[in-house]
């Protein structure tokens, strides 16, 4: 009998699992980069209350992409929707699956943007930016950095992805991956 991963766990049933993934423009290779984006970012979603799952085993060497999944729990959620209600109580009203899908992701959004900027440096941060992607049962939404320094930014984004797939109804439920592509650093050149 197949089970889905973590179902026995009776406290990760209200939870939201979000994947997490990094990975590199095409063409360009920068393992070190992934790395220290990748745990720089879970380490502190993980000072911040999100679990991070086991990951699956690949058996393959070196690394390609960064990718782990974080589950939060739902009652962190709604403290955290309760404290902005002033702004999402403008329209939620079927709108209340994404803004706490978007709730929960925009830690994972604002830390992998701050480890970004702290191993590229403010400039080439943006002259490179990071190119943010959220995907909710297959349909997705890129993020600009912009969208992420608003104070309602879950309902913004909420809405943004709402105009951009009006027929996906998302919950708690919803398969959500967030993804990041990042550019390889600038090599020096040798002497």
């Amino acid at each position: 009998m197949m089970t889905e991963p973590f179902a026995h766990d009776s406290h990760l049933s209200q939870k939201l699992v979000i994947a997490f993934e990094l990975v590199v423009e095409e063409g360009e290779h920068d393992p070190a980069l992934l790395q220290a984006l990748g745990d720089e970012t879970a380490s502190a979603l993980q000072k911040e209350g999100y679990l991070a799952l086991p990951p699956a085993y690949t058996g393959q060497k070196g690394i390609e992409s960064f990718f782990v999944e974080f589950a939060v729990a739902v009652q962190q959620l709604a403290t955290a929707l309760w404290n902005n209600h002033a702004a999402i109580a403008e329209g939620v009203a079927d709108l209340s699956g994404l803004v706490t899908i978007f709730t929960a992701i925009m830690p994972i959004l604002k830390r992998i943007q701050q480890a970004h900027r702290k191993r590229m440096g403010d400039e080439e941060s943006a002259a490179r930016p990071i190119r943010l992607t959220v995907e909710i049962d297959g349909a997705s939404v890129g993020i600009e950095a912009s969208d992420l320094a608003q104070a309602d930014a879950a309902l913004q984004i909420a809405l943004k992805y709402r105009a951009a797939h009006p027929v996906v109804r998302a919950t708690t439920k919803s398969k959500v991956k967030v993804r990041g592509q990042v550019h390889a650093r600038k090599r020096r050149p040798r002497r």
